[in-house]
């Protein structure tokens, strides 16, 4: 795209924030004020206001799945020709930084607000960057490839290397490592900021008009603004709670713990649940749901992988659980006290069930209820909500929505048309990708004066669990749930490399895979594909083009694959396992698979693919 030329006054401003790049914020500040001047409307800021030019003719020229329309916001006041910039956008995470830097790149005067770096969040820290950099996806990426060197060495010994061990993690030389890794990223996204002509305020800002946003006492006037302020962890109202951990301290840890517990099923609570697991650590997981990562995956995913938590990697699972106290016992460690769920939660959407009633699963609901005794850490991993206490939001008219979230149109707008939101602040899909396809979209919106939707179709996502969890398009259960005609197909597999690697650890069940595929009757389009496993995301990544596309199964099964690797499972699937028409399973062959993917309508299994031996 060719990029809109910067004004005079946004190059001067941007050589001005280069200028003071390797200053302290004290610095910054003091240009920022003398900019601002006494008043609101201080000389400088009677600007002509932005046009829809290069950006916005290359948008109305391509092809694209987004829908537009006039933007409201560009010019939605009356006062919009005397505002300083033409979007402040409070929050430097994802979503924050590629509104900012988009709308900035495509023409606009863009300023961004966040709060001082630390590593633990709080009302007066933060960060560029946001939770995913730097306490979420980074560095827990970061945690999972130091426990998978672990495995890996052990499972060495089957190849044939006796002598291999892993020794120890040193829990403090990996935190020093984390910590170096998470401020080189945080400097390459202030200086990407600098480079795209956006400043960098730091400090709190506060939405005190549909135009005035105000940063430590500071007023600074606005065509736009940009909520980007993301999610923090939730917390349970039980006795003791305030002797757990959220998930930001997990990653700050002075030493590793020995014994935990994670309260929590779901992405957070099971990525842990398997590094810890990976480390030689006791993990218990606690859920309310019968089911882990349910119901945001497909109930069948979620039963294969329940077996494979408790088989392969050893997690004890206490599913349809309550916890109802944390006590810290004379020798410091935690005692989890549990109850079943109960029997009128059973129908409710927190319940986890991903489909219909499972007839199996991790034992029956409330199992192992009792208590958890002997932790070092109790994490809670119960989901997050928006962050906007304080953000001056409801006084100003913004309206809310469920756990503090703001409401926006399909447009990321909220019911006041020059305020914003995006990311997880929105409660919409809470993913880093989506969130930065949210903010990019915001800001050409705001630089070109056209809206520009956002496509949620085919979002894919994965969970860095052991074992790992991947998934695009539609469950097994939203499918019928349409009332769609489709097919199923369900393979599970032991990948090459387990057979080998099961010589070291005799005792424990082999490995397994499962992939599992939706799509239209005959092999065509499709739905949904669903996969258990090794290389799992990586797999899905590239099926999600796929399916975005429309290709049919069909297509897929006339490819070529790459052999051997898990990725050729996808090709050639075998069956239906099962079908569906208007919603309804249908009567024959399947006739005994009860409730989507259970009893003998489950997952077509073998040892091993028949190309891998021969």
């Amino acid at each position: 795209m060719q990029m809109l030329q910067h004004r005079t006054s946004v190059c001067r401003t941007t050589r001005r924030v280069q200028m003071l790049a390797s200053s302290n914020s004290s610095s910054a500040k003091k240009v920022i004020g003398s900019q601002r001047g006494s008043s609101p409307a201080a000389s400088g800021c009677k600007k002509p206001r932005l046009t829809p030019t290069a950006a916005g003719a290359y948008l109305t020229s391509v092809n694209s799945p987004r829908r537009m329309g006039a933007t409201k916001a560009a010019a939605a006041d009356a006062n919009g020709s005397s505002c300083e910039y033409d979007a402040v956008v409070i929050g430097g995470g994802s979503a924050g930084v590629r509104a900012a830097r988009t709308a900035a790149e495509n023409g606009a005067r863009v300023a961004l607000v966040e709060l001082p770096f630390a590593f633990l969040s709080s009302a007066e820290k933060g960060g560029v960057g946001g939770t995913c950099v730097l306490r979420g996806c980074v560095p827990k990426k970061l945690l999972l490839f130091a426990t998978e060197f672990k495995t890996e060495i052990e499972s060495s010994k089957g190849f044939g290397w006796t002598n291999a061990s892993a020794g120890e993690l040193d829990w403090s030389a990996f935190m020093s490592a984390k910590r170096e890794e998470l401020q080189r990223i945080n400097k390459g996204y202030k200086e990407g900021l600098v480079n795209a002509g956006v400043e960098l305020l730091e400090g709190r800002g506060v939405v005190k008009g549909p135009h005035e946003v105000e940063v430590d006492g500071r007023s600074i006037n606005t065509r736009n603004i940009v909520i980007a302020t993301g999610g923090q962890p939730s917390r349970i109202p039980i006795p003791g709670a305030e002797h757990a951990i959220i998930s930001d301290q997990l990653l700050e840890l002075e030493s590793m713990p020995k014994v935990v517990t994670l309260i929590g099923g779901g992405y957070i609570g099971m990525e842990f649940a398997g590094m810890f697991a990976r480390l030689g650590c006791e993990v218990h997981v606690v859920a309310r749901q019968e089911l882990p990562l349910a119901p945001r995956f497909d109930q069948e995913v979620c039963e294969f992988f329940a077996e494979q938590c408790t088989a392969s990697a050893g997690i004890h699972m206490h599913m349809g659980c309550n916890p109802t106290e944390i006590v810290r016992e004379s020798d410091g460690t935690l005692t989890v006290k549990l109850e079943p769920k109960e029997k009128k939660d059973s129908g409710d959407k927190e319940s986890g069930k991903a489909d219909k009633p499972s007839s199996q699963g991790n034992g029956s609901s409330g199992s192992g209820c009792s208590e958890i005794r002997g932790n070092q850490q109790v994490v809670l991993a119960v989901g997050r909500a928006a962050k906007t206490k304080g953000l001056g939001l409801e006084e100003v008219g913004v309206e809310m929505g469920k756990k503090g979230s703001v409401k926006v149109d399909e447009h990321s707008r909220t019911n006041i048309p020059s305020i914003w939101a995006v990311g997880d602040v929105t409660s919409r899909i809470a993913l880093t990708p989506v969130a930065i396809m949210e903010g990019q979209d915001v800001g050409l919106s705001i630089a070109t004066g056209q809206d520009v939707t956002p496509n949620y179709d085919a979002v894919p996502s994965a969970c860095f669990s052991w074992p790992y969890v991947a998934t695009v398009g539609l469950t097994e259960g939203e499918a019928a749930s349409k009332e769609l005609s489709f097919e199923v197909y369900s393979h599970s597999f032991s990948p090459l490399r387990a057979h080998l690697a099961a010589r070291a650890s005799p005792d424990k069940p082999l490995q397994r895979c499962l992939v599992k595929m939706l799509c239209e009757p005959g092999g065509g389009k499709l739905l949904g594909l669903h996969m258990v496993g090794e290389e799992a995301p990586e797999i899905i990544q590239g099926f999600a083009l796929a399916l975005k596309l429309g290709t049919t199964k069909q297509q897929v099964d006339s490819l070529i694959g790459i052999h051997p690797t898990s990725a050729e499972e996808v090709l050639g699937l075998k069956g239906p396992t099962r079908s569906y028409r208007d919603g309804k399973q249908q009567d024959g062959k399947q006739e005994e698979a009860a409730g989507k993917g259970q009893g003998k309508g489950k997952a077509e299994e073998s040892p091993v693919k028949a190309s891998h031996a021969g």
